[in-house]
C-alpha cells in the first residue's frame, strides 16, 4: 500500500531552488514537527537518509577503502527503492568525480578490486580510464563541464553544478511521488542541498540536517549498521 502524506506534503512549505535561496523557507524545529507525522517504518527510513547525506558530506575525512564500505554497509540497510536510487544517484556521479579528481592528479588507474568508489559505473570508468569522459557522455552529459570547472579550479561553479544535478534529481522523484513517503524524502534531499549550498557562504546556515534527525528521532545519531 503506497501510504499518502496529503496533511504533510502539504504543510511543508515550497523550496527555492538552492542557488536562488537567501535562507531556508523552514527551520529545523518546524521541520521536526512536521516530521513527526511520518509512520514508524518512514520514520526508520528517513534516518537513514540522514546518514548517507552526513556521509556525502565530509568525502575528505575518510579513506577510499572506508567510504566504500560505508556506502556498501548503507546500502545493505536500505529497503525503500526510492531512497536506494536517491543515494545511488549522488553516489555514483561522486565516483564519476573521484575518478575525474585522480586522472587529472596524474594517479594511475586504480587496479581492479581496489576500493576506490561505488556503484555500476566502476567496472566501465577503469576501462575507459583513457578517454576524457570515460566514454559516459551519453548517460553523464555534464561531464566536460565539470572537467572544465575542475581543470580551471573553479570550485563553487562545479559545487553549483553538482548539486544542480542531485536538486534536479530529488524533482524528478517529487513529481513522481506526489504526496505520497517519496515527495517527503525528496523534500529532506532537497532541503538538504539549499542548507550546503547556503553554507559556503561567508556566513554558514545555522540549521543543519543532522541535528534535525537527531531531534526527530529522540536524540539517536543516524548509523549506518
Amino acid at each position: 500500500m503506497r501510504y499518502q502524506y496529503y496533511t504533510l506534503v502539504t504543510s511543508l512549505p515550497a523550496l527555492p531552488r538552492f542557488d536562488r535561496a537567501d535562507r531556508l523557507p523552514i527551520n529545523r524545529v518546524r521541520l521536526r514537527e512536521r516530521l513527526t507525522m511520518l509512520l514508524p517504518p518512514h520514520a526508520e527510513t528517513v534516518q537513514r537518509a540522514a546518514a548517507f547525506l552526513e556521509w556525502q558530506r565530509h568525502p575528505d575525512k575518510v579513506t577510499d577503502a572506508a567510504m566504500v564500505a560505508d556506502y556498501e554497509r548503507l546500502m545493505k540497510s536500505v529497503v525503500s527503492p526510492i531512497l536506494r536510487a536517491m543515494i545511488q544517484y549522488p553516489a555514483e556521479i561522486r565516483t564519476v568525480m573521484v575518478a575525474l579528481r585522480r586522472r587529472r592528479r596524474g594517479l594511475p588507474r586504480p587496479a581492479a578490486g581496489a576500493p576506490w568508489g561505488v556503484g555500476q559505473r566502476v567496472a566501465h570508468i577503469l576501462h575507459n580510464w583513457d578517454d576524457p569522459n570515460f566514454k559516459l557522455l551519453p548517460i553523464y552529459p555534464w561531464l566536460p563541464k565539470a572537467r572544465e570547472f575542475l581543470e580551471a579550479g573553479e570550485t563553487l561553479a562545479l559545487e553549483r553544478l553538482l548539486l544542480r544535478l542531485v536538486w534536479d534529481f530529488a524533482d524528478r522523484v517529487a513529481q513522481n511521488n506526489l504526496f505520497n513517503f517519496g515527495a517527503v524524502l525528496a523534500y529532506l534531499f532537497k532541503w538538504d542541498t539549499i542548507e550546503r549550498w547556503l553554507s559556503y557562504d561567508p556566513v554558514p546556515a545555522k540549521t543543519r540536517l543532522d541535528h534535525l534527525l537527531a531531534e526527530v528521532t529522540d536524540g539517536h545519531r543516524p548509523s549506518f549498521n
